[in-house]
């Protein structure tokens, strides 16, 4: 490299940051929880994000999962700008709903009264309560893709903090194994569902579906549940519910194709909708019988890519 032959290195102000992430709840919340490798990272803990915009009593939460190495609550509060009072209180009242055990509040610009809450809480709680306190800057160099990073200004003691996690938890190595199973048989038989993946070390993974908002992915639920499923989430309420019923309105010939009796989730209390399909089975299952697991989420994948991208694209929802 030539001398002085250097990139500039600048960090994106709050405008350029809404042009990335339009909307707070809907667009960088949706980016966090897609990210939570890098968040986990930041805090040295293993964070599996599996809810957004989720209910507490007559509120809604921003993100809300586990840290994997004892499946403690978690509890994320993101906020455009300096932090404020509100939703300092936002992330008390979450956690206080959901009975969270890790609680996160992600700002651009961390005022220090708020840093020193945050400091006091971790002093007088319990070792079983931690809270962090995460600025989220991005920068570039020169012109390049702009790149986050996650600069942590509050977290608990050192004698509360839990140690830096550097492999994942027994549970995370368990999905990640069968993903890397399920993936591996995709590239070999259904190249184009999604053959550019990394395996997740968490309970589920979705690829895009042919337009912004529409997921086709595979997950294993809290009830004991393997489904693969259609989500719809443009970040707009009506704009799903909408999206949901035009697909309803072929529910037969979607059923017929696909070769399955699906579940029509529309889901009216959430602004999320889903079309799945489920089997019994939770990831032990799953790692004892693995090639009837994978054979059976792969095949329906590659259906409902098949049956669901080319009715997808042609949506009228504006």
């Amino acid at each position: 490299m030539e001398k002085g032959n250097l990139g500039r290195l600048s960090r994106l102000d709050e405008s350029e940051l809404r042009k990335i992430w339009p909307r707070e709840e809907q667009d960088l919340s949706q980016w966090v929880k897609d990210n939570a490798q890098l968040l986990g990272d930041a805090l040295g803990l293993q964070v599996e994000l599996d809810e957004a915009e989720g209910p507490v009593a007559n509120f809604r939460l921003d993100l809300a999962g586990y840290e994997g190495t004892n499946q403690t609550p978690v509890v994320v509060e993101n906020q455009f700008g300096r932090t404020d009072h509100d939703h300092l209180g936002k992330l008390i009242t979450y956690a206080a709903g959901r009975e969270a055990g890790v609680l996160v509040w992600i700002a651009t610009e961390f005022q220090e009264a708020h840093r020193e809450a945050l400091e006091w809480l971790n002093r007088i709680s319990g070792k079983d309560l931690l809270f962090y306190g995460l600025e989220l800057e991005v920068l570039r160099i020169d012109e390049s893709r702009p790149a986050v990073r996650f600069n942590v200004v509050s977290a608990p003691p050192v004698e509360k903090r839990p140690k830096q996690v550097t492999e994942p938890s027994e549970r995370a190595s368990k999905y990640r194994d069968f993903w890397t199973r399920l993936l591996n048989l995709i590239r070999s038989r259904f190249p184009s569902v999604r053959s550019d993946s990394v395996a997740p070390a968490q309970s589920w993974f979705s690829t895009g579906a042919g337009m912004t908002g529409f997921a086709i992915g595979s997950s294993f639920t809290r009830d004991g549940r393997f489904r693969v499923e259609l989500y719809i989430d443009t970040g707009d309420k009506e704009r799903n519910k909408r999206a949901f019923a035009l697909l309803k309105e072929s529910q037969a010939e979607i059923e017929e194709a696909i070769g399955d009796r699906l579940e029509w989730e529309e889901i009216p209390d959430k602004r999320a909708s889903r079309i799945a399909v489920y089997r019994a089975g939770t990831i032990e299952d799953a790692l004892k019988s693995t090639d009837e697991y994978v054979n059976w989420a792969a095949e329906r994948l590659s259906r409902f890519r098949e049956v669901l991208q080319p009715r997808i694209r042609q949506l009228e929802l504006d």
